[in-house]
C-alpha cells in the first residue's frame, strides 16, 4: 500500500500539484494586492479628513480613531428594511466592492505575476459604470422614498457624464493611436496630453465628479433634501463597503487620469521609478477631486443636466472634430 501510495504520489499528484503552483502563487499576489488596494483607500480616507479638517480650522482625527470607527461602524448588524427587495439590497454594495477593486489587477504596473493585458479603455469605462450602477440599484432596492429619488438623480448623472467622459477618452486614443494604455503612455514621451487637451482634462475631472456623485454633483446623496439619498437605508457593513467602492472608484479614476493626460509612468523630474511615478501623479488628481469636493457648492439636478447636455456635450465633440481634423492634415503633411 505505500509503495502504491509514494507511486501514485510521484506520478500523478507530484506533477498535478506543479501545474498549480503557479495559479496558487497567483492568487496570493492577488489578494495581496487586493490588500494593499484597500490600505490606500484608508489612506486616502485619512488624508481626506486630515486636509477637511486643516480647511475647516479644527482638530482632525488620528489614524487609530478612524480605524476604530470604521471597525465599529462595520461590526454593527445591518438594519434591513421590511419592504425592500433583500436579495438585490444586500448583493449591490458587495457587486460595487468587487466591480471596483477587479479592475485594478489590469493595470500595466505592477507585480509580474498579475495579467497585464492589452486591453482597451473601454474596458475600464465599462467598469467604472458598472460600479455606479450597483449605487443606483441600491437605492432603488430600498424601497425608501428618499433612496428612490436618489438612484433617480444617480442615473440622471450617469447618463450626462458617460458620453462626455466617452468622448474624452475617444479622442485621447485618437491622439495617441492606439487602444490600450501601454499605447497611451508611449505616446506622451515628449509632452504629456494634459498640455494640448487641457480642456478635455477639465472635462475628465467634471464627469468623474458627476459619475462618482461627488460635490458638486452631490445630488444623489444630499443629507439635508434626501436624508442621505442612495446611502439612507444602509448601515454597519453594508455602508462601510459602500464607502470603500466609493472611494476606490476614484482612487481607480484617478489612476486613469494619470494615465490619460499625465504620462502615467513615463519619468517625472527624472525619477524613473515607475510605481513612485505614478502614485505622485494619482495623489495630485486626488488632491483636486477633493479640492472640488470640499470648496464647490452642490449644484441642482436640472442645472447639472444643463450643462452637460447643452455645454459640455457638444464641445467635447466639437473638441473631437478639431482633433481628427488636425491629426489627418498633420499625417497628410508627413
Amino acid at each position: 500500500m505505500t509503495d502504491f501510495l509514494r507511486t501514485l504520489f510521484r506520478t500523478d499528484i507530484r506533477p498535478f500539484l506543479r501545474d498549480l503552483a503557479p495559479i496558487g502563487t497567483m492568487l496570493i499576489h492577488a489578494a495581496a494586492f487586493c490588500v494593499f488596494i484597500l490600505l490606500v483607500s484608508f489612506f486616502f480616507c485619512w488624508g481626506k479628513e486630515k486636509i477637511r479638517a486643516r480647511m475647516e480650522m479644527r482638530r482632525s482625527v488620528s489614524m487609530k480613531q478612524l480605524f476604530c470607527r470604521l471597525c465599529v461602524r462595520f461590526l454593527k448588524y445591518p438594519a434591513i428594511p421590511e419592504q425592500a427587495q433583500k436579495t438585490l439590497f444586500v448583493l449591490a454594495p458587495l457587486f460595487a466592492f468587487v466591480f471596483s477593486v477587479f479592475f485594478f489587477f489590469f493595470m500595466p504596473v505592477g507585480s509580474k505575476y498579475l495579467p497585464h493585458p492589452d486591453v482597451s479603455m473601454l474596458y475600464f469605462l465599462f467598469a467604472a459604470s458598472g460600479g455606479v450602477y450597483a449605487f443606483i440599484i441600491g437605492g432603488w432596492s430600498s424601497a425608501s422614498r428618499f433612496s428612490f429619488f436618489g438612484a433617480l438623480r444617480f442615473v440622471a448623472q450617469s447618463l450626462a457624464c458617460q458620453p462626455i467622459l466617452a468622448l474624452v477618452v475617444v479622442t485621447i486614443l485618437m491622439t495617441a493611436g492606439g487602444s490600450d494604455l501601454q499605447a497611451v503612455m508611449r505616446a506622451q514621451r515628449h509632452v504629456w496630453f494634459v498640455v494640448p487637451h487641457f480642456p478635455l482634462f477639465i472635462l475628465y475631472i467634471l464627469s468623474v465628479t458627476m459619475m462618482l456623485a461627488q460635490a458638486p454633483f452631490g445630488s444623489p446623496k444630499s443629507d439635508l433634501e434626501l436624508a442621505g439619498g442612495i446611502y439612507s437605508e444602509y448601515s454597519g457593513a453594508l455602508y462601510v463597503l459602500f464607502l470603500i467602492s466609493e472611494n476606490v472608484l476614484l482612487l481607480l479614476c484617478a489612476v486613469m487620469g494619470s494615465f490619460l493626460f499625465l504620462g502615467g509612468t513615463m519619468p517625472l523630474f527624472g525619477m524613473d521609478y515607475p510605481e513612485t511615478v505614478l502614485m505622485v501623479k494619482t495623489v495630485f488628481l486626488l488632491f483636486v477631486f477633493l479640492l472640488i469636493k470640499e470648496t464647490l457648492p452642490s449644484w441642482r439636478t436640472d442645472k447639472i443636466m444643463h450643462i452637460s447636455f447643452k455645454i459640455c456635450l457638444p464641445f467635447a465633440l466639437v473638441w473631437l472634430t478639431v482633433t481628427a481634423g488636425a491629426l489627418y492634415f498633420v499625417q497628410g503633411a508627413g
